[in-house]
């Protein structure tokens, strides 16, 4: 029987029909302001709640400010701060930007603090330590197939273009990784309505519908079922 974690996040694990099966590395793939960041701490917050300690590595950001940011997104999580104290959720950069660095902080954390959920933020960044689109692609490979023997499921968060559902492009992270959950933020009349679709998940089922989201201070709510227009 396939086992699968759950995300922990209102809706989705409904979407995915259970969750996301083990080992297994999904893109978060969105434009500014469509909710990669968000999505992807609570999903390890969740986890942190389950007794799955996470691991958010930031490459953008530095770690204090991601928590702050959270901690304000999210103001009715109040156990944050407890879950860092418990060592049961990390947020931390490397020291040098290099792939090698990324992996250490991997390894080191599913080994010796038995993290079995991990965020990177953000392949753009990944993409910037390589001077070619080939080279990218080659280590990218090497770096996932590497992930495959560790007892860890990753979300790597990716930076579109664009918000609009219409202009997605088709990246290297779309054929590589096992999963992709597109986020999108869309006009409808005066205002924009953030929606997501899971685009791929190899290895289950799962809905193809386009269902509107929304971030509340308690967390991430996906409306399953529903229309966005």
């Amino acid at each position: 029987m396939l086992e699968k974690m759950k995300t922990g996040i209102a809706g989705l694990d409904e979407m995915l029909e259970g969750g996301i099966p083990r080992r297994r590395h999904v893109a978060i793939y969105g434009g500014p302001g469509t909710g990669k960041t968000t999505l992807g701490f609570e999903y390890l917050y969740r986890g942190a709640k389950m007794g799955e300690p996470g691991l958010y590595l930031t490459l953008e950001e530095g770690p204090e400010d991601i928590i702050d940011n959270m901690k304000n997104q999210f103001k009715a999580l109040t156990d944050i701060d407890e879950l860092i104290a418990n060592q049961k959720l990390f947020i931390e950069a490397p020291n040098d930007y290099t792939v090698d660095a990324i992996v250490k902080i991997l390894e080191t954390r599913i080994i010796e603090n038995d993290v079995v959920r991990a965020v990177i933020d953000s392949a753009t960044m990944v993409k910037a330590m390589f001077e070619t689109e080939a080279e990218y692609r080659k280590t990218m490979v090497e770096f996932f197939n590497l992930l495959k023997n560790l007892d860890c499921n990753t979300f790597l968060l990716v930076e579109a273009e664009t918000s609009e559902r219409t202009k997605i492009r088709f990246e290297i992270e779309h054929y590589i990784l096992d999963g992709i959950i597109n986020l999108y933020s869309l006009d409808k009349g005066d205002h924009r309505v953030r929606a997501l679709e899971i685009f791929k998940m190899r290895g289950t089922n799962h809905s193809r519908d386009l269902v509107p989201f929304k971030v509340t201070p308690s967390g991430v709510k996906v409306y399953v079922g529903e229309k966005v227009f």
